[in-house]
């Protein structure tokens, strides 16, 4: 049981490594995605389009080797990425 404690903690802190590698700008994406934004409503929000706030979405799930937006607000929630 201890070995797995130590690989899950070890995930953890590459996971939350991870988290670094996100621009400001993702971060801040990050934040509507957990507050109930659309790609729509997050293109309005910034004045960007629907296109570039999917691809900011995408790129935050692949840089976290996330699969979808429920493990991405499970994620944010456990590392504490919301104000």
């Amino acid at each position: 049981a201890g070995m797995k404690r130590k690989s899950i903690k070890r995930a953890t802190k590459e996971k939350s490594e991870k988290t670094n590698d996100l621009t400001k700008r993702e971060t801040e994406i990050i934040q509507l995605v957990y507050n109930g934004y659309t790609d729509k409503e997050i293109a309005e929000k910034l004045n960007i389009s629907i296109k570039t706030a999917s691809t900011h979405r995408n790129n935050i799930l692949r840089k976290l080797e996330l699969k979808n937006t429920a493990l991405l607000i499970r994620y944010v929630i456990t590392h504490k990425l919301v104000k």
